[in-house]
């Protein structure tokens, strides 16, 4: 009791401390407003993001603004860096939830086409932001960027509004128009108001991904990681463009035929004409850019000379990192919620007959038995390896979609291609963990090494039923406190890209869809934790410490293999899936958790039943909330 008491105070002082001091970092100390925003688009679609806004915008003090979009495992959130530097300095930043990603609806067209016609939301914000309905943007400094998949965003909203331009300048020249060939400064000027952006910025995205620069008519650069993953598909075979690369001197000799040698950070061309060129180039990998201030201060240099912005703080001056510290700082008060919550429901008399204790240990390891532990061990290491290299590697090359999944955007029941990446993996590592604990466990107990006491998997329909009701319990109050903190601070709970956020209800015809999968997942690694590998005689840490390695063995390696070679050579293993290996990565730490807390969960039910669902229900919400979702019912 007082050990739960201790901990429920401590995981409540994190959530505040981590959620006040997040609000207050994100907000510079009040300087800045931050509001949620959510407009009607078209064919009835709608869209949300996070406004950043400095306190002193109005209708006499205007103010440029960056839209800025997150990639393809991401949520609004993940734009933290860009949203907060550049509102500190004196720009309203719209940090949106694209198409078919966290509160905004799906697009039923294909990705390609939705790219190109609306910019996966962003060209409608442009819209909204130029319609002068928000009296404290100045209109004629509208800057966009993204990362990745909103990079891609960033570049075809530059090529959607210099095509209107360009549009509008062949017609002044047609013969039939008011100057004849002549082109009037009325029809200029019409033109110009056409392009109702002047600077674009995709970020984890080559130069070389614009075909056709000689259309773009605003100030345009190019921020790509000089360890991106991607870069085995370049001219040089690397991410490094500096020099002489094909798609650096195309992007440059767009607008300075001279320029031989392109240097990284060079503002070439003119900014008053929307010529300016530059191509960053930070010491970075693909992901990682989210989280580095060397890749920050470029986006900072860049929109604040091209949309005229005078601020005394250098690009260097950063608070970012130290907000999203106390995201993870939340986020760990929120997980050590878990366990005390559901310790105060079974004291309840509804959820008191699920209260249990921990069954008997198995006999300490002799030489025979610690034999077969870590060949189990090492077995499992690879099986989940090898799992992970056929959901990454394999089935996108036996049903390769344009999607970056293995199934159709528009199926019904399974519309998270990421979630199908990693589905397919967890359903393999689930069959391996099951085979090993039955072959093994049918053996020990004709043996009478190990009693049905000592598994917990037995349970009684009524049980059953309860428990899921106590799981849904928790789940409840977990998701209350993740409300009450975006209401009071809007914040969330994060590590870099997994976050623990609010959901639009919608999306719960999705998790019931995957929660089977994790589930089985979850309740053979409790299985394997509780039923085959506690150990009389052996360090409850340390017991726990060595099942946390060898869950995240097999994905570490995979991971090892991968960004080992590519800061060794600036090349991958697995080029064209690259981001399928980059998605199974983002599990390792919530794999290391889990034996953690399927164990604790363990010791106050005596059964391997409610740990499992708690743990894989939050597994799956935290998935579709951040990664694409593409549905008809969204």
């Amino acid at each position: 009791m007082k050990h739960r008491t201790r901990t429920l105070c401590i995981a409540i002082a994190l959530i505040l401390i981590g959620s006040v001091c997040a609000c207050l970092l994100q907000s510079d100390f009040g300087r800045i407003r931050i509001k949620d925003i959510n407009i009607i688009t078209e064919n009835q679609q709608y869209l949300h993001a996070l406004a950043f806004i400095p306190k002193y915008a109005s209708a006499e003090n205007k103010v440029p603004v960056v839209i800025t979009s997150h990639g393809w495992l991401n949520s609004a959130e993940v734009q933290d860096a860009a949203s907060i530097e550049l509102a500190r300095r004196g720009i309203a930043v719209i940090a949106m939830d694209a198409y078919g990603h966290g509160l905004s609806s799906s697009l039923y067209e294909s990705i390609e086409k939705d790219s190109e016609k609306y910019g996966q939301g962003m060209i409608p914000l442009v819209e909204y932001c130029a319609s002068g309905i928000m009296d404290f943007i100045d209109t004629s400094r509208i800057g966009v960027m993204g990362h990745s998949m909103g990079g891609r965003a960033a570049k075809n909203t530059a090529i959607y509004y210099s095509n209107l331009y360009n549009a509008a300048i062949e017609e002044a020249k047609a013969p039939s128009s008011d100057g004849g060939e002549e082109v009037t400064e009325a029809e200029l000027a019409h033109a110009k108001s056409l392009m109702k952006i002047s600077a674009s910025l995709p970020t984890g995205q080559s130069p070389g991904s614009l075909a056709d620069w000689s259309i773009i008519r605003c100030n345009m650069g190019f921020l790509y990681g000089l360890l991106e993953e991607g870069g085995y598909s370049t001219s040089t075979g690397t991410a490094d463009l500096r020099g002489v690369s094909k798609e650096a001197l195309n992007m440059i000799n767009s607008v300075d035929p001279s320029v031989t040698y392109v240097e990284e950070g060079v503002f070439y061309g003119n900014k008053e004409e929307g010529t300016l060129r530059v191509l960053y180039q930070p010491y970075i990998t693909h992901p990682l850019i989210h989280l580095d201030p060397n890749s920050t201060a470029d986006v900072i240099e860049f929109f604040t000379y091209c949309l005229d912005v005078d601020t005394d703080l250098s690009p260097k001056n950063q608070v970012f990192l130290l907000k999203e510290f106390f995201n993870l700082v939340a986020m760990v008060g929120l997980l050590m919620l878990l366990v005390p919550i559901t310790s105060l429901l079974l004291d309840t008399p509804l959820f008191a007959d699920l209260k249990g204790r921990e069954g008997p240990r198995l006999p300490a390891l002799t030489q025979q038995t610690k034999k077969r532990f870590w060949t189990g061990w090492i077995l499992g290491g690879v099986a989940s390896f090898l799992a992970a290299w056929f959901a990454t590697v394999m089935v996108p090359s036996i049903a390769p979609t344009k999607n970056h999944g293995f199934f159709m955007r528009n199926w019904t029941f399974f519309a998270a291609p990421t979630l199908n990446t990693i589905s397919v993996w967890t359903a393999l590592s689930a069959v391996w963990s099951f085979f090993w604990f039955f072959y093994h466990y049918k053996k020990d107990k004709a043996a009478g090494i190990r009693t049905e006491e000592m598994v917990g998997i037995r349970i009684s329909k009524k049980q059953l039923g309860k428990s899921v009701a106590l799981s849904a319990s928790v789940l409840g109050y977990i998701y209350a406190v993740v409300w009450f903190c975006k209401w009071a601070f809007n914040t969330d709970f994060r590590f870099w890209t997994p976050a623990i956020k609010i959901f639009d209800i919608g999306h719960l015809f999705y998790f019931f869809n995957y929660l089977p999968i994790f589930f089985a997942f979850y309740f053979a690694n409790a299985l394997i934790v509780n039923g085959a590998s506690r150990f009389g005689g052996m360090n409850e840490r340390k017991n726990l410490f060595i099942l946390g390695l060898g869950n995240i063995l097999g994905l570490g390696v995979l991971w090892a293999l991968q960004y080992g070679k590519l800061l060794l050579t600036g090349t991958t293993v697995w080029g064209p899936t690259w981001i399928n290996v980059l998605v199974i990565a983002f599990c390792v730490w919530q794999l290391f958790l889990a034996p953690f807390l399927l164990r604790s969960f363990y010791k106050l039910t005596g059964k391997n039943w409610v740990g499992p669902i708690i743990v894989s229900s939050l597994y799956v919400l935290c998935g579709i909330m951040n990664t694409a979702v593409h549905s008809t019912i969204l």
